[in-house]
């Protein structure tokens, strides 16, 4: 600075010029490095954020599976998304969560002149598989507890075994069958813990006309026409809401819902919906705890805890 200042005083200004320049050069390529290095990192390090979370919300689905199922969905969607996760880099911090961090080194630009030819950035993510507590898409089904998982038909040919009804879940006031029957098609909203009201009667054609639609719906989709293999792209995938027991139900009453469940429709047979319960995973709020005492075939939710 002083040698600057000894120039600035002199009465020829080319050299304070040079001087000038240099520093004004120097001053530039910092400017330079801080915005395009700068903005390359903070770009790769939102990539490679977005990554680790779409790693561990697929992974945590295979968690109801294996440990084993989940780390191999992580590891195939990471891929597809440009920064492929290694065996170290996803860990099970708990028996119902997945975590994935990953560092990678980004090539600088400008930051090369004072010497620096890499950064580096990493990003974590954990995610935690639990039943759900709410969602919406649910078709106005009650099915109880104790028949999960291994109840083959819903049965509806003798309401009486049901109290009077075959299980559906009253809508209001002055609802018929063919506000049933939309319901069926495009689902509620329900949740564990809040009252539902059942609804007496039998299985009509509009009824079974709509869990039909939702059948011929899945025609040309290979994935759904077995129970195993069915996801959530499946329309004849539905999630029903599962009570208690019926026990002091006569016609009309009023029950609490413990957990929801999907269910895969094979068929509808007279006044039967064929098919078998399945795990799945869908979307909606999940619960606050780890869902202990809920049943296995509870839908499950997905939710980034960081």
């Amino acid at each position: 600075m002083k040698i600057l200042l000894k120039l600035l005083n002199l009465r020829d200004e080319s050299g304070a010029t040079l001087v000038i320049v240099a520093l004004s050069m120097v001053a530039l390529m910092g400017f330079a490095t801080l915005t395009i290095d700068g903005g390359r990192l903070y770009s790769e390090k939102s990539k490679l954020q977005k990554a680790m979370d779409a790693t561990v919300l697929a992974g945590a689905q295979g968690l109801r599976t294996s440990e084993a199922r989940a780390r191999e969905i992580a590891e195939e969607v990471s891929e597809e998304n440009g920064f492929k996760v290694s065996t170290t880099d996803v860990t099970f911090p708990t028996g119902d969560s997945i975590k994935a961090a990953k560092e990678v080194n980004v090539p600088m630009t400008f930051a090369r002149v004072i010497g620096i030819n890499y950064a580096t950035v990493g990003a974590t993510a954990t995610a935690k598989v639990a039943p759900l507590k709410k969602a919406s898409g649910v078709a106005p089904i009650v099915v109880e507890e104790k028949v999960i998982p291994g109840v083959t038909s819903l049965n509806c040919t003798n309401p009486g075994n049901k109290h009077g009804n075959c299980g559906f879940i009253r809508l209001g006031d002055n609802k018929g069958n063919s506000d049933l029957a939309n319901a069926i098609l495009n689902g509620g909203t329900y949740q564990s813990g809040q009252p539902v009201d059942t609804e007496p009667g039998g299985m009509g054609e509009t009824i079974k006309n709509a869990f039909q639609t939702l059948i011929n719906n899945d025609k040309g989709k290979i994935q759904c026409q077995k129970a195993e293999t069915a996801d959530n792209s499946c329309d004849r995938v539905i999630t029903v809401v599962v009570i208690k027991n019926w026990e002091g139900c006569k016609g009309q009453c009023e029950r609490d819902v413990i957990y929801l469940a999907s269910y895969w429709i094979k068929e509808i047979k007279g006044d039967e919906i064929i098919g078998e319960f399945i795990k799945r995973v869908g979307s909606g709020e999940i619960e606050s705890g780890t869902g202990t005492g809920i049943g296995e075939y509870a839908l499950y939710g997905v939710k980034l805890i960081e």
